[in-house]
């Protein structure tokens, strides 16, 4: 829980700068809970899988529309967001071992699906929360270890009452819940290891980010969006890629495990792509 706190804390105490305009982006409410020109979020730790939720007053920070965002700007000189590509299907494969390569991962399921890439990405997501079925097993292989993980973590709960999280250990114990089965279960395996992987990230970026000026201001689950300061140099952003997208559980390891793409903007709403420049 320390380290939760840690990495949570350490982004709420920076906060969110905000345009003048923001009382007529948003509505007067959020007046009262502005200071030096900046919001601040808070994170609620104690949720189901521990996966923070995020608000503050009347703003969810966690689904900010697109007209909404435009009233963060940067203290510095630019915002810039780092968001995770196919980051839940990357997650999973760790889970249960399965290799995706440096190949896009909705490329290589397309592959297998025998459809487009576009097509790909909705299929994955239906057999992710709708149910694998038996001919997509036999025709998938990471579907198939998937579907064996979700019945050995069911069998493994209803046997020991417990399980446990991947990489901090924490436990979800069997009676804190009234309805879970196993697609719940392994939603709350997944989240769990997607916000264990991202508090180590996190404090691997803050440790790194100490003596500049760039700072980590705020984070969406699969997103991280940075106040940068040119000051810093590109290098910054560079190495802040690599820490993202490496194995976190892996001392040493500098290969990309997740991939990222990156936005750049005057505002959090208004952002052009900088992938290919990183």
């Amino acid at each position: 829980m320390n380290d939760f706190i840690e990495a949570f804390g350490s982004i709420e105490k920076k906060g969110v700068k905000v345009s003048n305009d923001v009382c007529d982006i948003f509505d007067e409410r959020v007046r009262k809970h502005i200071s030096d020109s900046k919001l601040y979020s808070n994170y609620n730790l104690w949720t189901t899988t521990g996966r923070p939720s995020n608000s503050f007053g009347s703003v969810n920070f966690a689904a900010l529309p697109t007209e909404k965002r435009k009233a963060i700007i940067p203290e510095n000189d630019y915002l810039v967001e780092m968001d995770y590509d196919a980051y839940h299907l990357r997650i999973i494969s760790q889970l249960v071992k399965y290799d995706f390569g440096k190949e896009s991962v909705h490329e290589h399921l397309a592959k297998h699906y025998e459809c487009s890439y576009e097509e790909s990405k909705q299929r994955s997501f239906q057999l992710l929360y709708g149910g694998i079925d038996k001919q997509t097993r036999e025709k998938v292989p990471f579907f198939d270890l998937t579907h064996k993980f979700i019945n050995n973590k069911w069998d493994e709960i209803n046997k020991n009452k417990y399980i446990l999280t991947d990489i901090y250990r924490r436990r979800i114990v069997l009676e804190n819940y009234n309805d879970l089965n196993k697609s719940k279960l392994f939603n709350y395996l997944i989240q769990a290891l997607e916000t264990e992987l991202n508090v180590k990230k996190i404090l691997l970026i803050q440790d790194y980010l100490l003596d500049k000026k760039t700072k980590l201001v705020l984070y969406g689950y699969d997103s991280f969006l940075f106040d940068f300061s040119k000051q810093d140099g590109v290098e910054t952003l560079k190495e802040i890629k690599k820490i993202l997208e490496v194995k976190t559980d892996v001392p040493g390891d500098t290969e990309p495990y997740f991939y990222t793409k990156s936005k750049m903007g005057l505002n959090y709403g208004e952002m052009q792509d900088i992938t290919e420049r990183l």
